[in-house]
């Protein structure tokens, strides 16, 4: 090997990086905008027929409220304390048949007071009036499994 060869290469080596670096340097903002043509002309290219997909109507969905859902629970309650207050003043129902519905009423307001005592997301007022109505449902339970009502 000859050391002038090797001296040429260096040199083309050298002229070659200068070429490179002896352009305006691009910046960042320069090479986005070029992209972005770039993809503008390819989007443009593209034919629209349409639209893509239809869109589906979402059926409403009525989401209540904690608080109105256990004021619905409550006037159930209440309805059935209603039923048995009207079926106790009634000559004609017998103690067997008024059973059911205190039993009813009863397990009713247990639910009611252990959901309440569960979730513990409703007021102070509505959850005294729901362990007004389990204690109320209790002692009547009571009263006529003792024979209060013979």
């Amino acid at each position: 090997m000859e050391i002038q060869n090797i001296d040429a290469i260096n040199q083309s080596a050298k002229t070659t990086r200068q070429k490179q670096t002896d352009g305006p340097p691009k910046d960042f903002q320069a090479c986005l905008d070029s992209f972005n043509n770039k993809v503008q002309e390819k989007t443009t290219d593209i034919k629209q027929t349409g639209s893509l997909c239809n869109v589906q109507a979402i059926p409403f969905m009525n989401i209540a409220s904690p608080q109105k859902d256990m004021a619905e629970k409550v006037s159930s309650v209440l309805d059935l304390f209603e039923t048995y207050s009207r079926d106790l003043q009634n000559p004609n129902k017998t103690l067997k048949e008024i059973e059911p519905t205190l039993v009813n009423m009863k397990q009713a307001a247990e639910r009611l007071y252990k959901e309440n005592t569960l979730n513990n997301e409703t007021g102070d007022t509505i959850s005294q009036l729901i362990n007004n109505l389990q204690v109320s449902a209790s002692v009547e339970y009571f009263k006529f499994q003792r024979g209060d009502y013979l």
